[in-house]
């Protein structure tokens, strides 16, 4: 009976560590000292967030992108972003705004396109990092909720404060509209560009 117990809980944990490992976040030199994201398995348009847009109401997406050292225990940096994304029911298409930095928006686009597009305007600098020191990037994104209030367009949205808070929160309660994918550890002296990746 122990052995089988034994059993059940390593397949347990090998099935929890290949969902992990599916939704991988790939890392790359964007060029300028930038650090760029893709997460082509990650899918945050989906469940009650998406019934929200499709049903005419705008839906923020607060991505967090954290540089860690120390074995993960001290963020070196830290960049946010908040996403508003809404739907065009006539065309079936989504637009999506950039409200925290500098301000942009795309729109006529696939739920696909648009996810990819957030990660795109995800970056963080290296500059004043240690190239060869060992890093963990993590990358967060909460779905706002149905009673969160949503900045008005213009505004350069919440608090960094808040936004920490926010991401705090979601992590301890494992929320369903909450995702976190990590890399490392690596190096940034070891990245290649995407265009160099692709070619691998």
């Amino acid at each position: 009976m122990r052995s089988f117990r034994r059993h059940l809980q390593f397949f347990l944990f090998l099935s929890v560590c290949l969902c992990i490992a599916g939704q991988e976040l790939l890392v790359h030199n964007g060029g300028d000292r930038q650090v760029r994201i893709a997460a082509p398995k990650l899918h945050f348009l989906v469940g009650k967030p998406l019934e929200r847009i499709q049903n005419g109401n705008a839906v923020a997406f607060d991505f967090q992108l954290s540089v860690l050292g120390d074995m993960k225990t001290a963020v070196l940096r830290r960049n946010f972003e908040r996403f508003v994304f809404s739907y065009d029911l006539w065309e079936e298409r989504f637009s999506v705004t950039r409200m925290r930095t500098i301000q942009s928006s795309a729109s006529h686009l696939n739920s696909a396109a648009a996810e990819t597009w957030c990660l795109d305007n995800m970056a963080f600098s290296s500059s004043g990092l240690t190239r060869d020191q060992p890093v963990w990037i993590r990358l967060e994104v909460h779905a706002q909720d149905s009673k969160d209030p949503l900045p008005l367009s213009g505004e350069q949205g919440i608090s960094i404060g808040t936004l920490i808070d926010i991401f705090s929160r979601a992590s301890r309660a494992k929320q369903p509209q909450y995702w976190k994918l990590e890399a490392g550890p690596l190096k940034l002296a070891d990245l290649r560009s995407a265009s160099a990746r692709g070619g691998d």
